[in-house]
């Protein structure tokens, strides 16, 4: 075989392996906004599905540019788990910038439908409370001003919907600003407790709860 000859299946063999190898970089790549399938899954062995829950693996590795795109688009959808995680990303500056107007509006957007923890971030917000070894302190404020009756709504809407965490955390923080309130305020608390519904239902929860 000519020196001529055996340069050109050279030649011909590295333009195939180029062509392969371009074809396979084009169908791997990450479109903008999306997960790759090859990121690896920190949960259960490859086998996890929920996005919520990988979101909050990767959220507890402080991967959270990862963990807001496993949640955002669950959120705009109106998963109440994936809305107020992100709403905490919001109130944290936690791969976004920091802004309290938008973790409230998510909070909210997930307490309508009675998140357990967003319904008690609520209360925290217009109580002005710190919750010790958390990042929640509104103390000083964090958006909106100090309304006693409207904590109460969202503390007594925690101990009634949810779980033996929040329900716990929800009566504590009752017993403390009942003691602040007076007795036509906390009437007047109740009665807004006796008309809420959650809208347009009570979301399935996965109680899986975000150490803040």
């Amino acid at each position: 075989m000519s020196n001529q000859l055996r340069r050109n299946k050279i030649f011909a063999v590295l333009a195939l392996l180029v062509f392969i190898f371009s074809i396979s970089c084009q169908q791997t790549k990450e479109i903008p906004g999306q997960i790759a399938e090859d990121v690896p899954n920190p949960v259960d062995d490859f086998t996890q599905k929920d996005r919520y829950k990988l979101g909050l693996r990767w959220y507890q590795q402080g991967q959270y540019d990862i963990a807001r795109k496993m949640w955002k688009p669950m959120a705009r959808s109106g998963d109440c788990d994936a809305e107020y995680a992100l709403g905490l990303l919001y109130f944290n500056g936690l791969s976004v910038r920091r802004n309290h107007d938008t973790a409230l509006t998510w909070w909210s957007r997930a307490a309508k439908q009675a998140q357990p923890q967003a319904l008690n971030s609520l209360g925290i917000v217009y109580a002005h409370m710190r919750v010790p070894y958390t990042t929640l302190d509104c103390r000083k404020g964090c958006g909106e001003p100090k309304n006693l009756q409207e904590a109460y709504k969202w503390f007594s809407l925690a101990e009634k919907y949810g779980p033996p965490r929040e329900v716990s955390f929800a009566q504590e923080s009752i017993s403390r600003i009942s003691s602040e309130m007076s007795t036509s305020q906390i009437k007047e608390a109740k009665g807004m407790v006796e008309l809420w519904q959650p809208e347009p239902a009570k979301c399935k929860s996965r109680n899986l709860f975000i150490v803040n």
